[in-house]
């Protein structure tokens, strides 16, 4: 059974499709490529494979919901800050990894039953394995999670925050969907719910307790809060989530040359939320904090299943046997696409009123700080569901005939386990060599990279969308964006 859930309904169902897709391709060329959107559309509409869907994805919660609560993992480490804050002691001691084992080996209610169950019991088998040495995450997380913690200890707080990133997560996507798609049928929108739902990274964000999908709610109320004029609420919304994860910083750069209102706004709260963790703490907090982050990147930026632009180059280098030079080459990384970036919107600056302008240049810079970041795992990835859903928009109004094959391709690179990315490539590399495995290991990272041209391709061909009397010319995507300065 956990065999069957690690694979996945939605990659099977993208891996099929994609399969499907190349065949009109080859038997009918072109026009047979384009009337794959018609049918991707009435497929969408099928309600049996909507009951799939969502019974797979049901059984996939429950299960990360089962295992998650048996052995939260990397969730420990934001258990342990938020002890220590608790304490009003360092919320990143040097002993964290045997403070981790006491917080695993607290009693859990219903054992004699789960250990009948073969599908957790190697779940329960490794509760006396220490966690990673250090968590990297800003303090304003671990301050965060103090009052769930206090509550609801250990795994209540785990469930709390299962609760939370799933209940975001509808909300969210439904936001999206009816934002960029408002005359979207009822039940694709419940099969699309059902597929990101049962999607692998999504599967791994709720097992792991992580912030993925709270961090993928923040920055799509940026998003969503700028698209209508609400430039204050943006700001906010990415301040606060730089505050709770450090890469999403990013979006405060383009908040510089787009909405100084938002920019203004973002800088407040990450300076409010810093000050107050600040005082709220020890002192040293933040200088231990950035201790700890730079000794995670050095440990696990070359590590496998890294996605990130500086995973990609220093996994490369170690298997070559070259110097990686992880400090120079994260901060390199950073410093080479927040500048591409800029260039990016100082060749488009200009005062479009289209909000799909917005749309595509908020989505570029979404995937971008992914791929800027030194550490980006494959529970990030919820975050590139609005990227995805701008990029498919504006693909489903031009419908170019190589799209549905491409974004297949993609998705079923992205919908990959570590592990098994790990094991294929290993495999290959044994077989064909070095460079040749990295290439497989490293797909969903270019599957990532291939996000970029692809959004700034819509960009950049400046076509109307749709002709100007088709009843979908008023949808929401071609209302008037006014830039908050």
């Amino acid at each position: 059974m956990r065999a069957v859930l690690a694979i996945g309904p939605t990659l099977a169902l993208f891996a099929i499709l994609l399969l499907w897709s190349l065949f009109r391709l080859a038997r009918f060329g072109m026009p047979g490529a384009r009337d794959t959107w018609e049918l991707l559309g009435q497929l969408l509409g099928n309600r049996a494979l909507l009951a799939f869907l969502f019974l797979t994805a049901g059984a996939n919660v429950s299960f990360s919901a089962l295992a998650g609560y048996i052995n939260p993992r990397d969730y420990v480490q934001d258990v342990i800050a938020a002890r220590q804050f608790l304490k009003h002691a360092a919320l990143y001691p040097g002993d964290a990894p045997q403070m981790g084992i006491v917080e695993l080996s607290a009693p859990i209610r219903g054992r004699s039953v789960l250990e009948k169950l073969p599908v957790v019991r190697g779940d329960l088998n490794t509760l006396t394995e220490p966690p990673i040495p250090g968590m990297g995450h800003p303090p304003v997380l671990g301050i965060a999670l103090a009052a769930p913690v206090f509550f609801l200890g250990l795994r209540g707080s785990f469930l709390f925050v299962l609760f939370l990133s799933v209940v975001l997560l509808y909300v969210t996507e439904r936001a999206i969907l009816r934002e960029l798609f408002p005359r979207l049928p009822f039940v694709e929108m419940c099969v699309l719910l059902g597929l990101v739902f049962a999607w692998y990274p999504v599967d791994a964000t709720l097992r792991s307790g992580q912030d993925s999908i709270i961090l993928f709610a923040l920055i799509t109320a940026g998003w969503l809060m700028l698209r209508r004029n609400k430039p204050w609420i943006a700001g906010g919304a990415i301040g606060l989530a730089a505050c709770l994860h450090a890469f999403p910083a990013l979006l405060v750069l383009y908040f510089a040359f787009r909405s100084r209102r938002a920019f203004v706004s973002a800088i407040a709260t990450i300076a409010a939320l810093s000050l107050a963790a600040a005082e709220l703490t020890v002192g040293q907090t933040f200088r231990e904090w950035l201790s700890v982050a730079v000794e995670n990147s050095r440990r696990f930026v070359p590590k496998a299943g890294n996605l990130s632009l500086a995973g990609l180059i220093t996994s490369f280098s170690r298997g070559m046997s070259w110097g990686e030079h992880v400090n120079i080459i994260a901060p390199a990384v950073l410093l080479i696409v927040a500048g591409a970036l800029v260039l990016f919107l100082w060749r488009w600056n200009r005062r479009d009123p289209r909000a799909v302008r917005l749309d595509v240049e908020y989505s570029v810079f979404v995937v971008a700080m992914l791929q800027a970041s030194p550490l980006s795992w494959g529970r990030y990835l919820p975050i590139v569901l609005l990227p995805l859903a701008v990029l498919i928009r504006n693909w489903r109004l031009r419908r170019p005939a190589w799209a549905v094959s491409a974004l297949l391709t993609a998705l079923v690179f992205m919908s990959f386990s570590d592990s098994t990315s790990v094991a294929v490539s290993n495999w290959i590399a044994s077989k064909w060599g070095f460079v040749i495995g990295w290439l497989v290991m490293e797909m969903p990272s270019f599957s990532i990279m291939a996000l970029l041209p692809w959004l700034a391709s819509a960009e950049l061909t400046d076509l109307p969308l749709v002709p100007q009397n088709s009843p979908v010319s008023k949808q929401p995507s071609q209302a008037h964006f006014k830039p908050a300065t």
